[in-house]
């Protein structure tokens, strides 16, 4: 049974082969939500279910930990991070660019407590 609305994305990390971001789902129903509605989202027979794996995001830098717990996905400008967050259907969060965090904006958060 699909899920009601869209999941959280629970964690993510990079997949080294195939070098791809992978978004990690708390059931597979919600992990097929997702597959369904995201364009070139691929779930193998042989890894988890839970797995949603991305093509490479064009101008990420980098994926790292970020403060309770989540995934920081860094992006080399706003509009590439801006991209990915669309092509995740919106379920990561930019936070804007302030006088102090002057590269905010380049970085999606994903995970638990973005909700």
């Amino acid at each position: 049974m699909a899920p009601p609305g869209p999941p959280t994305i629970q964690t993510a990390f990079l997949s080294v082969k195939p070098l791809e971001p992978v978004m990690v789902f708390n059931s597979a129903d919600e992990a097929f939500w997702f597959q369904d509605k995201v364009r070139q989202g691929r779930v193998f027979v042989d890894q988890s279910q839970k797995w949603v794996f991305l093509p490479m995001p064009e101008g990420l830098l980098r994926v790292r930990t970020a403060k309770d717990g989540d995934i920081a996905f860094d992006f080399d400008g706003p509009a590439h991070a801006d991209r990915f967050n669309q092509s995740i259907k919106k379920l990561g969060r930019i936070f804007p660019r302030t006088a102090d965090k002057l590269k905010w904006d380049c970085t999606v958060y994903i995970g638990k407590s973005l909700k």
